[in-house]
């Protein structure tokens, strides 16, 4: 059995419009959505590290190259590992943590 890392944040019977929007259902897929995130600002970070030493031509290969792997990554994750029938309205109610019992 698959694990899905996503849910469709509402199902939706016509196929051209089932993809849109996307919920985290553990760490993984919240960590997916932070390592694109920090694909982006490490690749910003060092463009400008580059760029205030006038080595632009170094710069931006570097932050292409992270905006690729980090959207290239996310994209993936969201394609392969999002459950195409439920929605996070089905997931809810195993979401649910069990009480603490009382002290």
């Amino acid at each position: 059995m698959t694990e899905y890392w996503f849910a469709r944040y509402t199902p939706n019977p016509l196929p051209q419009l089932q993809g849109r929007g996307i919920v985290p259902l553990n760490w993984k897929g919240r960590a997916a959505i932070a390592s694109f995130g920090l694909a982006m600002v490490g690749g910003g970070a060092l463009f400008l590290f580059f760029g205030l030493r006038d080595q632009m031509i170094i710069g931006i290969p570097i932050f292409i190259v992270c905006a690729i792997a980090g959207a290239s990554f996310f994209i993936w994750a969201s394609v392969a590992k999002t459950d195409p029938v439920k929605s996070i309205y089905d997931y809810r109610p195993e979401m649910k943590r069990p009480a603490r019992p009382p002290r």
